[in-house]
């Protein structure tokens, strides 16, 4: 389907929400900025007020930005999005009932916690299977996650990763040939797994 047709189909409240996640990126000057000035000022409108269409155009040319902002999410263990999207992509339906979601994520959640315990298991001991480059690999990005994490107690602010430090983080993790599966699980070693409310969830998996 279509971006226009699926925006006709979002209420006013869903619109916004995407349309905010649009507006951020395009605030940062992104590279197609001359031409989604350009269609803006034809419309002679704001991005709330543009028609789908229009709103179709100016996403085909921020995409490639839009999907570097999701990208950095698989990282950021704070939404979830790389549990949220597991669980899309091997139910297979069109459309999920709030209720199944909810037992979805609630086994996905049950699942993850036992692989953390198993993995933090493998670290921490002398585990044959477990090469010393790849523990050597595992311990540098872990230490490096934690003090980006909570650097910021020293100042006395909540703990959180910064955009320029989850920027640093994926450029390690690339360099260490890590897996998106062992960076998710290293992740949440550091980053407490807090279940979500459903609504929350749902939010998540729809705008980001």
């Amino acid at each position: 389907m279509k971006l226009e047709k699926i925006l006709d189909t979002l209420n006013s409240f869903e619109k916004n929400s995407f349309l905010k996640i649009i507006d951020s990126i395009i605030s940062k000057t992104p590279r197609n900025t001359k031409e989604v000035e350009k269609i803006l000022t034809e419309t002679d409108k704001e991005l709330r007020n543009v028609d789908s269409l229009n709103v179709a155009r100016v996403f085909s040319l921020i995409e490639d930005e839009y999907f570097e902002s999701v990208k950095a999410e698989f990282v950021n263990t704070a939404s979830q999005l790389d549990i949220l999207i597991d669980i899309i992509i091997r139910d297979g339906n069109c459309i999920m009932k709030r209720d199944w979601f909810a037992n979805l994520y609630d086994k996905e959640i049950n699942k993850l916690n036992k692989k953390l315990k198993e993995f933090k298991s493998i670290i921490e001991s002398s585990n044959p299977n477990l090469s010393q480059k790849k523990r050597r690999d595992y311990t540098i990005y872990k230490a490096c996650l934690k003090t980006a994490y909570t650097n910021d107690l020293e100042n006395n602010q909540d703990p959180k990763i910064t955009s320029d430090e989850l920027s640093i983080l994926l450029t390690l993790s690339k360099e260490l040939k890590l897996s998106q599966e062992e960076i998710k699980l290293i992740n949440y070693l550091i980053i407490p797994l807090n279940p979500q409310a459903t609504e929350k969830l749902i939010y998540v998996t729809v705008f980001s």
